[in-house]
Order: structure tokens, then C-alpha cells, then sequence
């Protein structure tokens, strides 16, 4: 083989760089256009209301099981819930008993929609017989799974909450849990996951 035709037979099996760097260009220029047009609040602030909803279901789980009330109060203004376990089920929540924060993520905050679920709502924090507790908006979980309150909990994301809204809603009775899209266009919300 003569040295012209291992060059060519070497060209064929490679890249040069230069075809390398055209690559690597045509790529960025690709997630240029394509990155701002992605809406990670909206994903940030769908992971915070399925987190939202995981820790009401566990809340409800735990009493079912352990057969004690599980008290859930709302800190709107650190933007977490409190988790307290009742476990001599004495209606007293003591220093030995077990207690949790839940952080909600990502700058998502609590916050007031343009209009509730049901009707107009002037708070974060919605519920027919909400209690309290060191001031919180309050619900416990009791043995049978049911709440002492229905429950609406509103959730925007930092960027623009008209994009990013979104409810809980938790039903006295059962203890089941929904999620809400608010659509700003219709001024209504859409149950969450479906299409």
C-alpha cells in the first residue's frame, strides 16, 4: 500500500476536527432556540404540588397505620407544612412526639389565586373547619383516615404565578387528594395529569 491510500483509508474511519467543531456548533445553536422556550417553573411547580399531595397521602397512611392523629399545619410564611404525630392520641402536641418540615422547593411559594376552585378565594389556605395550631391554619388526620377539615392549598411558582398556579384539594370525608392546573386564558382550572 502506497502512503496516499493509507490516508485515505485512515480519512474514511475518522472525523476531522473541523467537521467536529461544525457539530458542536449546529448543537448549541440548537439549544439556543430551544432551552427559553422550556418552562422549568412550571415543572418546579408541579414537582412541589405532587410533593404537596405525597405528604398529605403519607400523613393519612401513617394514621391509618399506626392509629394515631397526624396534624398538618400550613406555614404560609416560611412556605412549608409542620407535620406533628399525636402518638398517645391525647390531643396535646408534647416535645417527645415526632415532629417534620416540609419545605416546598425551588422558590415555589403559597399564594392567592385570581379565583378558587369552587368560588373566590382571599387566601393561600382553604377550609370549612380549619383549626389552629401555634397560629397555623391546621388539619388532623384521625385513625379512620378522615380530616377534620376539607382542605385547598394554592401554590405559584416565581416566575409568573398567571402560568404557574396550582391547588390541592384534599376532601374531609376519605382523606383523597386532587391536583389543579389554573389555566389563565379560561380563568379555570384543569385537574392535573390529564391532557
Amino acid at each position: 500500500m502506497t502512503a496516499l491510500q493509507l490516508r485515505r483509508i485512515h480519512r474514511e474511519v475518522g472525523f476531522t476536527l473541523i467537521e467536529i467543531l461544525i457539530v458542536m456548533v449546529m448543537i448549541g445553536a440548537m439549544l439556543a432556540i430551544a432551552v427559553p422556550r422550556l418552562n422549568l417553573q412550571r415543572y418546579r411547580t408541579d414537582a412541589a404540588v405532587q410533593g404537596l399531595r405525597s405528604v398529605l397521602m403519607q400523613a393519612q397512611r401513617t394514621a391509618l397505620v399506626r392509629q394515631y392523629d397526624v396534624v398538618i399545619s400550613i406555614d404560609t410564611a416560611n412556605h412549608a407544612l409542620q407535620w406533628w404525630e399525636d402518638s398517645n392520641n391525647d390531643g396535646i402536641i408534647e416535645t417527645s412526639e415526632h415532629t417534620r418540615t416540609y419545605p416546598l422547593n425551588d422558590a415555589v411559594r403559597f399564594a392567592v389565586p385570581p379565583i378558587g376552585l369552587d368560588s373566590i378565594v382571599h387566601s393561600s389556605v382553604v377550609g370549612s373547619h380549619l383549626g389552629t395550631l401555634n397560629g397555623l391554619p391546621t388539619i388532623t388526620f384521625h385513625r379512620d383516615g378522615a380530616t377534620t377539615s376539607d382542605l385547598e392549598l394554592y401554590i405559584a411558582g416565581p416566575a409568573d404565578p398567571n402560568v404557574t398556579y396550582r391547588a390541592v384539594q384534599l376532601t374531609q370525608g376519605t382523606g383523597r387528594t386532587d391536583w389543579y392546573l389554573y389555566n389563565a386564558q379560561a380563568n379555570s382550572w384543569k385537574l392535573g395529569g390529564l391532557q
